[in-house]
């Protein structure tokens, strides 16, 4: 069966330095999400907390945190567990996207229809939202994404991009393309988008059926605890993951040859 990619992007169509440049921080307020992540795949159901404040974006899951800085246009990762941590450049990330094949969506899907409004009803988490559905032309697999946007909770396109993982150094997608189109203010020349509380992305491949599910479960407006976003002491600075792949890529692709024979 084909591989397919999770609705959710590990973290981050955006250029660093025009963004910033005198720009409002993308976070004036910080804001807090618990959100829930289902991959059928692994069959796992994972907890993540995301903390937004000024020009980043943390992500915590268990014993690792990225701090993705879209002034520094750094991405951090720390794994208490291990006792390390890798600092890598936005552009080193971007490239690795691109090496590896990340779809984006193409250009003419870019200007879309509006996609269909479903009403209101609850999330899997109990949250009443307003939701929407779209088919998305993904050949050779079927692709349903269907988003419930609570327009209680507003952020600017650049924040919620950052929050899709659409923004630079991220690749934007099919699916950012519609719950952008859901969360934007009906109507009305307002710039900011409403918070997607629920993301379900449903595919099929090959007579299989595949759901990702991403929940919010809170909404709150805490600046991330000051352990997580700290290296801890004597933590041991590595190579990304990121960086790895791109080193063990490039070998492939350029492999050192082989020492001269002595005569």
């Amino acid at each position: 069966m084909a591989r397919i990619a999770p609705s959710l992007a590990a973290l981050v169509s955006l250029c660093v330095s025009p963004l910033f440049a005198g720009a409002a921080p993308l976070f004036p307020q910080p804001l807090h999400l618990t959100r829930q992540v289902s991959d059928p795949i692994s069959g796992a159901t994972t907890v993540v907390n995301e903390y937004g404040y000024g020009n980043r974006l943390v992500s915590v899951r268990g014993s690792l945190t990225s701090i993705a800085d879209y002034e520094k246009g750094e991405l951090t990762e720390i794994d208490r567990d291990a006792g390390t941590y890798s600092i890598t450049r936005f552009d080193v990330v971007a490239k690795a996207a691109k090496v590896l094949g990340v779809p984006a969506a193409a250009t003419e899907q870019r200007i879309r229809r509006e996609p269909r409004s479903l009403g209101a009803k609850q999330t899997k988490a109990g949250r009443t939202a307003e939701f929407f559905q779209d088919d998305v032309d993904a050949k050779p697999m079927k692709q349903s994404i269907e988003v419930g946007v609570d327009r209680t909770v507003m952020v600017s396109r650049d924040a919620l991009e950052v929050l899709l993982g659409s923004a630079y150094p991220g690749t934007r997608r099919s699916e950012h393309e519609v719950v952008l189109a859901a969360a934007a203010a009906s109507r009305s020349a307002d710039a900011t988008y409403a918070l997607p509380v629920e993301q379900v992305i449903r595919y099929e491949v090959e007579g299989q059926k595949l759901e990702f599910r991403s929940s919010v479960l809170r909404v709150g407006s805490e600046p991330p605890p000051a352990d997580l976003v700290s290296i801890p002491a004597g933590a041991r600075l590595i190579d990304s993951r990121i960086v790895a792949v791109q080193r063990e890529i490039d070998q492939f692709d350029h492999p050192t040859p082989p020492p001269p024979r002595r005569p």
